[in-house]
C-alpha cells in the first residue's frame, strides 16, 4: 500500500512539473522572404512602440482576483531612446497614489500610498509599463505567420524567455506575449487600434485606443487602459528628471 501511495505522489509531482511547461506556437515561415533587415524591423516596431518621447493619459480599470476592481487615471511620460519613464497613478478625484521615475540606473519612488507602497509591486508596475511602451531588448529569433494567418515576430530575451509580437491581418489588433524560459505566458498585452492605423500614408502616429495587460503570475491582475490624451514632449534630459 505504501509503495502505491509513493508512486501516486511521484506521478502527481511529475504532472505538476509538466503543467509548468508549455509549447511555443509554431511559426510558418514566409515563402521566399528573408528575415527583415534592421530598417524594416524598426519601421514595423515603431507602429507599436513610439520612437519619440510622448506623454500618455489613460483611464485605467484595475481588476484583481475575486472580481475586485478600481477605476484610476494614469499619466506616463516615456523616453524610448534611453528607456526612461515618469509615471503617475491617481484616483479619479486627483489623489496621487503612486509617482515614480525609472531609468536604466535607478527607480525613484516619489509617492506611494497602499497598496502601491510595496517595493516589489512598484518594480512590477514599472516593468509592465516598459513592456507596454518599449520594444523588446532581445534579438529577433523568428518571424512568419501563425495558423490563423496572423503575422508574428519572435524575440529571444536575455533571461531565456521569449516575446511574441502578433499582428492581425488588418493590423487593428496587436498582441504581445511575454513567456518564461519554460514557455509559460507571464504577461499578455492586447493593443486595439482604430481603423486609421491601416492608413500607411498617414504622417501622424496613430496610438492604440485601448490596451489590456493581463498578468498571469506571480500576481494575477488585469489593467484595461483607455487612451484619453497623447502629446509629444521635450526630450531635453530623458535620463535624468523626466517630469
Amino acid at each position: 500500500m505504501r509503495q502505491k501511495t509513493a508512486i501516486g505522489y511521484l506521478v502527481a509531482f511529475i504532472l505538476l512539473i509538466g503543467a509548468g511547461c508549455a509549447d511555443l506556437p509554431p511559426i510558418i515561415p514566409l515563402d521566399n522572404s528573408p528575415a527583415p533587415d534592421e530598417q524594416i524591423l524598426s519601421q514595423e516596431l515603431n507602429q507599436l512602440f513610439p520612437a519619440n518621447s510622448f506623454q500618455f493619459v489613460h483611464a485605467i480599470e484595475l481588476t484583481m482576483p475575486g472580481s475586485h476592481s478600481a477605476m484610476l487615471m494614469g499619466v506616463v511620460n516615456i523616453h524610448p531612446r534611453c528607456r526612461a519613464i515618469h509615471c503617475v497613478i491617481m484616483t479619479l478625484e486627483g489623489l496621487v497614489l503612486f509617482e515614480a521615475d525609472h531609468t536604466s540606473e535607478r527607480l525613484t519612488i516619489h509617492r506611494a500610498i497602499p497598496p502601491f507602497d510595496s517595493h516589489a509591486l512598484a518594480r512590477g508596475l514599472v516593468s509592465d509599463i516598459e513592456l507596454i511602451f518599449f520594444s523588446p531588448r532581445g534579438r529577433l529569433n523568428a518571424w512568419g505567420t501563425l495558423e490563423n494567418k496572423n503575422t508574428i515576430l519572435r524575440f529571444s530575451e536575455p533571461d531565456g524567455g521569449t516575446i511574441d509580437i502578433i499582428t492581425s491581418p488588418d493590423r487593428s489588433v496587436w498582441t504581445q506575449n511575454l513567456r518564461t524560459g519554460r514557455h509559460r505566458i507571464r504577461r499578455s498585452v492586447t493593443y486595439i487600434f482604430p481603423q486609421s492605423q491601416t492608413d500607411t500614408n498617414s504622417r501622424t502616429h496613430v496610438f492604440p485606443k485601448s490596451i489590456t495587460l493581463t498578468a498571469a503570475f506571480p500576481s494575477r491582475y488585469t489593467l484595461t487602459m483607455t487612451l484619453t490624451d497623447a502629446n509629444l514632449i521635450s526630450d531635453t534630459n530623458p535620463c535624468g528628471d523626466n517630469k
